[in-house]
């Protein structure tokens, strides 16, 4: 199932949508702005790895697009700001993902057989 890239698309623009929210209708007290990337981006990571399993281009790929939604939100009306941080948080989260999706991926093969 996660060997399609629908859920990962998915997820993909679920993350857009998420991050388009305008500031003022954002709640309040939701915890660590990081760590909310860096699990949105944890779980890209994932599931385009299952999808595509090429780490370099799951990890180049996920790094752009988090830095592509803190541009987004830079030129978007939307009172969000460029937080170099929150791309390096996506990054980080990308990055630590790709081999625990790797290692839960032979997992499953190994004892799928």
């Amino acid at each position: 199932m996660f060997s399609k890239p629908h859920i990962a698309i998915v997820w993909t623009v679920v993350i857009l949508g998420l991050c388009s929210i305008p500031r003022q209708e954002m709640p309040d007290g939701m915890g660590s702005d990081k760590l909310h990337h860096f699990g949105a981006f944890g779980i890209l990571g994932a599931l385009w790895y299952w999808a595509k399993p090429n780490p370099w281009w799951v990890i180049i790929g996920g790094s752009l697009y988090g830095l592509f939604i803190e541009v987004w939100q830079y030129v978007m009306p939307i009172g969000r700001t460029f937080d170099l941080y929150d791309a390096l948080a996506d990054a980080v989260g990308v990055i630590v993902a790709v081999p625990i999706a790797h290692w839960i991926w032979k997992f499953i093969k190994t004892y799928e057989s």
